[in-house]
């Protein structure tokens, strides 16, 4: 699909940073620490779909982490919590149409390749995630929430 400048820049306009999301082997270490720099705990889940742990935690000044650890079964961090323990795994960012967001970026000339579909996300309320590579960034994750920013 062809868009404008003009519908380009609104759909860039419209994404919004949400959260870094933390992989680790395990979250004692990571709680701690996020506690002692005054993060409060938020809404923790088992994804079945990811087959991981996750749990929010919130800062009124600081950015949201989302700590993400192995459930049972192979999950998309083992590989990653092996080589390095614990590292940033994605940046989230909440969006009102993910397709809208997504094609402007590629008109932008980042190269992206999806990771995975839509699904709704059980930390979020149900809403649709979905994760997709940056070339020379990394891993980003978008939170489709229907409603403008």
């Amino acid at each position: 699909m062809d868009r404008s400048a003009n519908d380009v820049a609104p759909a860039l306009a419209a994404l919004a940073f949400h959260h870094l999301g933390l992989a680790v082997a395990s979250p004692e270490e990571a709680f701690r620490y996020l506690a002692s720099l005054g993060y409060t705990a938020g809404n923790t889940a088992f994804d079945p779909i990811q087959r991981v742990n996750l749990a929010m935690r919130h800062h009124s000044l600081m950015p949201d982490v989302e700590v993400i650890w192995p459930g049972a079964g192979p999950s998309p961090i083992d590989k990653l919590i092996k080589r390095s323990g614990t590292m940033i795994y994605h940046l989230c960012y909440a969006c009102p149409d993910a397709e809208q967001a997504l094609e402007a970026l590629s008109a932008s000339g980042v190269e992206i390749m999806p990771v995975s579909a839509p699904a709704p996300a059980i930390l979020f309320g149900g809403q649709k995630v979905s994760f997709h590579h940056v070339s020379g960034f990394g891993l980003i994750e978008i939170l489709e929430t229907g409603t403008e920013l």
